[in-house]
């Protein structure tokens, strides 16, 4: 039995060894199985609300690096009730459209005074967002943009599985070494002791050398 103690605290240790180097997030498909894990959404704000001024008959822009795992949301909105398009590309459709030329828009609004909107990044990159004014006078755009990314949260459980592992490897082997260790023989005889040769009277407690006498040399009671 110690022996298996002491084999499977070697392994144990050694997978506390790997998960510690590696990180938990290796477990997280396994704790998914097990419903170890929550979810919940993470807004994380890009540009907070930030006033646009859009010369009239022209148009102003800004831009923000989004990633492909992440929905982007925002809104904007105009003031004094003007309108305004409002579209999103992304940075190579975005230089097409700067020349006149054909691209691809992922939303595209041509009257906008209130819009929420929700896209979700094809490819992590530079995206741009159009504010494009056709009247004749200079207007004000209210706009902001976050992200929402989808996060996971192992159970602490889950989390300290290395430390854990250590742990319980360390005390298994410890007890499979300390199971091995052999305690030393009992006497063969109660009355000798390891020290001397012949018995100790049980009355009196003389020594007598003789082994072979069965009356204390002292208070001549048996052995017995």
């Amino acid at each position: 039995m110690r022996k298996i103690l002491l084999a499977l605290g070697v392994i144990l240790i050694f997978a506390a060894v790997f998960l510690l180097n590696q990180g938990t997030q290796i477990l997280i498909p396994l704790a998914e199985n097990f419903g170890l894990t929550s979810h919940y959404h993470q807004l994380n704000v890009v540009l907070p609300s930030t006033l646009f001024s859009v010369p009239a008959s022209n148009y102003t822009y800004t831009s923000a690096n989004l990633g492909s795992d992440s929905e982007a949301t925002g809104s904007l909105q105009v003031s004094n009730g003007r309108e305004v398009a409002f579209y999103i590309l992304n940075e190579g459709n975005f230089s097409l459209w700067q020349r006149g030329r054909p691209s691809a828009v992922i939303v595209a609004q041509p009257v906008v005074i209130l819009y929420n909107f929700t896209f979700t990044p094809a490819t992590a990159g530079k995206y741009f967002f159009i504010f494009d004014n056709q009247d004749n006078s200079p207007h004000t755009v209210l706009f902001n943009l976050s992200t929402v990314e989808n996060v996971s949260v192992v159970s602490p459980f889950v989390h300290y599985a290395g430390f854990e592992l250590l742990i319980i490897g360390a005390l298994f082997s410890y007890v499979g070494i300390r199971g091995g260790a052999r305690k030393p023989p009992a006497p063969s005889h109660p009355d000798i002791s390891p020290e001397i040769s012949g018995w100790k009277c049980k009355f009196c407690g003389t020594i007598n050398e003789d082994f072979n006498a069965q009356f204390c040399r002292n208070c001549n009671r048996s052995r017995g």
